[in-house]
């Protein structure tokens, strides 16, 4: 009877690589993991955010939910939903106009006293004698998509008889991406030239997400996610097509609200020399579309920037416009800020041909002004 051959012992090679690149794998991910959990993770500041929101939450005694809804947390706005600062006219002068302003924590009035030395503050105490008043529903931390988000949502209560919508540059960055200042907000995607708004996700799931991959070690796995998902802020430069058609797309509504309420839009880029990726071209496309030429033929929408004025009186005064304009302008900013745009303001109702002559050109890409 024929013997059979000895079966052999060895482990065949296949298996070995196989074994030996799942070890190199685990090792690869355990280190990646350590260095995101005990380094990145808490520099990129979200951790941090994360920690301050549930420290508030605390201190008021509510859960992180109870605390969002308190904090006026909004799925179409992020947040700032019930942010509103009015400006009457004097006690015996009776309204005439009334002028609604957008915008962030600079036109809210950030680092100044609020409702006194902000430059929305300053023009109503100049222009209160002539009947206007003036509405601020700026935001700490809102883009330009969230100002035009809060136009849709609160503006027609306040039946405005012209409408500021005021930027520093980097406002021009922010609708890039769907989670700022600790805070989930919504984003702009677009489907060739149709653009769909995903709304804010709920913070109380944001942050059991983002503890999840922590706690299930899998942390590096939420930030390549989150980055991939926001590779338009992360990477402006790569992406101007995208500001471009969403800047289009909120001229657009910009020009239609215009046409359809009979009143000015004027468009206003504040001063400020913060820095960041592809800003000169997103100025340079922010300027062209968010007032855009349009099939709306009543609309009156205007671009001003402020930066001309501002160097040249700052100047004059002998202001240091570096260190006031770097961040949030002190009240030789505001006051700065306010005196250049008055002329606007006041014209924009009762002479829009001087309206018409005092608009800025967009601009080109320049060295700093100061």
């Amino acid at each position: 009877m024929p013997m059979k051959p000895e079966q052999s012992s060895q482990v065949k090679p296949w298996i070995l690589w196989t074994a030996l690149f799942a070890l190199l794998a685990l090792g690869f991910h355990v280190i990646v993991e350590s260095a995101v959990q005990l380094v990145f993770a808490k520099r990129s500041g979200i951790w941090r955010q994360f920690e301050e929101f549930r420290e508030k939450a605390g201190n008021d005694g509510s859960s992180l939910e109870q605390f969002a809804r308190k904090a006026g947390l909004d799925p179409y706005l992020g947040w700032g939903k019930s942010e509103a600062r009015v400006h009457e006219p004097p006690p015996g002068q009776a309204k005439s106009r009334t002028v609604l302003f957008v915008g962030d924590s600079v036109t809210a009035g950030h680092d100044v006293q609020g409702g006194v030395e902000d430059y929305p503050a300053l023009l109503a105490a100049k222009l209160g004698g002539q009947g206007v008043k003036i509405v601020n529903l700026a935001a700490r931390g809102y883009g330009v998509d969230q100002m035009w988000l809060k136009l849709l949502t609160a503006a027609g209560s306040y039946r405005p008889d012209a409408i500021v919508l005021a930027y520093i540059p980097h406002d021009l960055i922010r609708p890039a991406t769907n989670f700022n200042f600790g805070l989930p907000k919504p984003r702009f995607n677009f489907a060739g030239v149709r653009a769909n708004l995903n709304l804010a996700e709920n913070i109380t799931d944001y942050i059991a997400e983002y503890e999840s991959a922590r706690s299930m070690f899998h942390l590096s796995d939420w930030y390549v996610s989150h980055y991939w998902t926001n590779k338009e802020y992360y990477a402006p430069s790569l992406f101007t097509g995208y500001y471009g058609q969403l800047y289009r797309h909120i001229g657009e509504g910009l020009a239609k609200l215009s046409h359809e309420w009979g009143i000015p839009v004027i468009v206003v880029k504040l001063t400020n020399q913060y820095a960041f990726g592809a800003r000169d071209r997103l100025i340079t496309l922010a300027a062209s579309g968010l007032v855009r030429p349009s099939g709306w033929d009543k609309a009156d929408v205007r671009y001003v920037d402020t930066d001309n004025c501002v160097v040249a009186k700052g100047k004059a005064e002998g202001v240091d416009l570096a260190k006031e304009f770097a961040h949030h302008p002190g009240p030789a900013g505001h006051r700065l800020l306010a005196e250049c745009l008055e002329p606007f303001i006041d014209a924009a109702w009762r002479k829009p041909r001087l309206l018409a002559g005092l608009a800025s050109a967009p601009p080109t890409p320049m060295a700093p002004l100061f």
